[in-house]
């Protein structure tokens, strides 16, 4: 069954061999990094 619910589909995830997984958890931590580095240039843009 496929529904838009989110947390659903990322167990459904989770169960298949890592190879064949959609959403890789790897894509947060590039979110996380982006953020991060979005932030680092503000701040820095904010001293001058």
């Amino acid at each position: 069954m496929v529904d838009g619910n989110p947390e659903q589909l990322r167990k459904e995830d989770q169960a298949r061999p890592r190879g064949k997984r959609r959403y890789p958890q790897s894509l947060v931590t590039k979110a996380l990094v982006l953020l991060l580095v979005i932030v680092v240039v503000a701040w820095v843009f904010s001293l001058f």
